[in-house]
């Protein structure tokens, strides 16, 4: 099964994933490629996980460039709409509880892909596409798997399998401990996107 078009938050076998278009400005997107492309060789980046692609370093959104400020809006926001949806982020006592957000860019040469991964301390975890080049369609998908032990055979009509297209300006967030991965990377340009991580204040 594949999404391609944006809204809220979905459910994928009952797990919530949001999926949402940032107002982003004319422009802006072709700025904060130039900015990651700028830092992908900055010491301090990896590549685990990753073949065929770089990774900055994940001290991104401290970056002094303007582009990053409404980047981070977007990111606390979207964590903001999730934490609401399932009722967490506040205190016993009523008050919000600080989130602490990092993100890094990741830069994908054709056919780079992302091993199956999930995202360790943290709560929420997602991606924001800026750069998809002429993909070709069904390539470069970001694709997530069935967390349920055991429900492919009981439930063999549903698909254990949720790919979704990248397209510049799509932001997804989901529970960190969801596992995905990305797809083989095909197109005219580099694809690059945005990874982040969301936890609270301890």
């Amino acid at each position: 099964m594949t999404t391609t078009v944006t809204g809220e938050v979905h459910s994928l076998w009952g797990t919530p994933v949001l999926m949402r278009q940032v107002p982003a400005e004319d422009g802006y997107a072709a700025r904060l490629r130039d900015i990651i492309l700028r830092k992908q060789h900055d010491p301090g980046g990896t590549m685990i996980g990753v073949v065929d692609g770089d990774k900055t370093r994940s001290d991104l959104l401290q970056w002094s460039e303007p582009e990053i400020d409404p980047l981070r809006e977007w990111i606390l926001d979207g964590a903001e709409a999730m934490n609401a949806h399932v009722n967490a982020g506040v205190a016993s006592n009523g008050q919000q509880i600080p989130m602490i957000a990092e993100a890094w860019g990741v830069i994908y040469q054709e056919w780079g892909f992302h091993y199956l991964h999930n995202h360790h301390d943290s709560g929420w975890s997602g991606v924001l596409y800026v750069e998809t080049g002429n993909i070709t369609p069904g390539s470069g998908c970001i694709e997530f798997l069935d967390p349920r032990p055991g429900a492919g055979p009981t439930q063999p009509a549903e698909n254990i399998l949720h790919n979704v297209a990248p397209q510049p300006g799509l932001m997804l967030m989901f529970p960190s401990w969801l596992q995905h991965w990305v797809t083989p990377y095909l197109g005219d340009s580099v694809r690059i996107c945005v990874a982040f991580n969301i936890g609270f204040e301890r």
